[in-house]
């Protein structure tokens, strides 16, 4: 909740002001947000390690980038979306075959962190590879721009809609006990 809050203000005032540091800034709360909602999903220490390292690995490229080309800090430049959008990508998957495989005696329909993680992994894979050309795109068809990124904002409704599916899943419960 306090992601979804914090990125919605950020798209309000960022919009308004074009203020496009703000969305750098964004981005890398809400992957901090997100590695640690991962890391509380899986329950060996290798992989909250490892979510942890690649938390890390995100901080030192987003540092790295915005010192090496600090323009691109105030204008529109989706690297760090699309880093991310690898990352919580790869959890995702990763959270659903440890799902998968230690699933006995889960209800998928009623478990709300599937509904979450399928959430967002059809956000992530299909937003990161749409930025990984976004700017190139704007810059070279603006108008081709505009007509694909239609795809964010329905990848955005999938994204909410399954959001709030979860939010209306019962808690889980486990039934061998």
């Amino acid at each position: 909740l306090p992601l979804y809050l914090c990125t919605i203000v950020t798209e309000i005032f960022s919009d308004i002001q074009k203020a496009y540091y703000l969305y750098h800034i964004n981005q890398s709360v809400g992957t901090l947000l997100f590695c640690i909602y991962y890391a509380s999903l899986f329950t060996k220490p290798i992989v909250k390690r490892l979510v942890a390292t690649c938390f890390l690995i995100y901080l030192g490229y987003f540092i790295y980038y915005f010192t090496r080309y600090p323009d691109n800090f105030f204008r529109f430049d989706p690297i760090d979306f699309v880093v991310e959008g690898v990352f919580i990508t790869a959890f995702s998957l990763l959270y659903l075959v440890d799902l998968y495989r230690n699933s006995s005696g889960i209800e998928f329909s009623q478990h709300p962190h599937f509904w979450i993680v399928i959430g967002n992994l059809l956000f992530y894979s299909g937003s990161a590879f749409f930025m990984g050309f976004a700017s190139t795109l704007a810059k070279n068809n603006s108008v081709l721009y505009e007509q694909l990124s239609y795809i964010v904002y329905i990848l955005n409704l999938i994204l909410y809609s399954l959001y709030i599916k979860a939010f209306l899943c019962r808690s889980p419960v486990n039934k061998s006990s």
